[in-house]
């Protein structure tokens, strides 16, 4: 098994040669490196992805697509607007129950309802909420209708060119507290009640971490609602846990209503944060 990350120049993991990369550090924290990235976009990026994942369990290192603010990867990357990892240790104590509940109860204060009262929500929450009431309606049960091999190959092989980066970490759910990054900072101090959800989802709808951007994430999804009535209890799930989502060509979707009509057989989930 590969110890820690790579140095600087080239690699080869298993069948695969990245060309030439460094490592990146913990500019915010201690200076300590928390990834490695290549120096340029790699050509067939998903699929690139996808064979790193395969050797997961052999390397340590979790592949993600680095992309960034203003579709570069200057923010954060290259400036390496990173801290140090967060003690994942910590996530084993975390309820993802509690944890979305708490990311919905203050959905109205996220949205520009600071004012609304206990006793009477204003009419865009509730609105937006809709179907549901004020209370979280609980964890959306499992899925077990996977997509196709032929659907996921098909959605990795749309995506352009994009730099690789690794990052160690136990599971792909991990990544983001173990890189430091901090582009949901508007909305929560660290990234670990992220990783919560997003070990959640990796258990119940097969989702994996993709893309790291300045303020934004992707997850590749093998198995996605396959109706109408799965999606919309997941809807209320994405909806308490971002500003916005990106489901297909479907982009700012930040009303329960919306987002249950994109995650019908969606293979991709992309969520934002202001």
């Amino acid at each position: 098994m590969m110890s820690g990350l790579p140095e600087d120049g080239e690699l080869r993991i298993g069948s695969m040669s990245l060309p030439r990369g460094r490592r990146l550090r913990a500019r915010y924290g201690s200076g300590a490196p928390v990834a490695w990235a290549t120096l340029q976009p790699v050509p067939d990026a998903g699929t690139v992805w996808a064979a790193l994942s395969a050797e997961h369990s052999e390397t340590g290192l979790a592949p993600i697509l680095l992309k960034g603010l203003d579709e570069a990867t200057n923010r954060p990357s290259d400036e390496e607007e990173f801290e140090d990892p967060a003690d994942v240790a910590q996530l084993e104590g975390m309820d993802v129950a509690s944890v979305l509940r708490e990311m919905w109860n203050g959905t109205a204060y996220e949205v520009g309802f600071e004012d609304a009262g206990e006793e009477e929500e204003d009419e865009g929450v509730v609105e937006m909420r809709a179907p549901f009431s004020k209370q979280f309606p609980g964890l959306a049960p499992p899925a077990d209708v996977p997509l196709s091999q032929d659907q996921l190959t098909a959605g990795l092989g749309s995506l352009p060119a994009a730099r690789i980066g690794l990052v160690p970490a136990n599971r792909p759910a991990d990544v983001l507290p173990m890189l430091g990054w901090s582009g949901a900072a508007n909305r929560m101090d660290t990234a670990l009640p992220i990783a919560a959800v997003l070990r959640s989802w990796e258990e119940r709808f097969g989702a994996q971490l993709l893309e790291v951007g300045f303020a934004e994430i992707r997850l590749l999804v093998q198995r996605p609602p396959r109706n109408f009535d799965g999606a919309q209890r997941l809807a209320a799930e994405p909806f308490a846990f971002c500003d916005e989502c990106w489901l297909g060509d479907q982009v700012g979707l930040n009303e329960v209503g919306t987002i249950t009509d994109a995650l019908v057989n969606a293979p991709m989930w992309g969520f934002c944060w202001d």
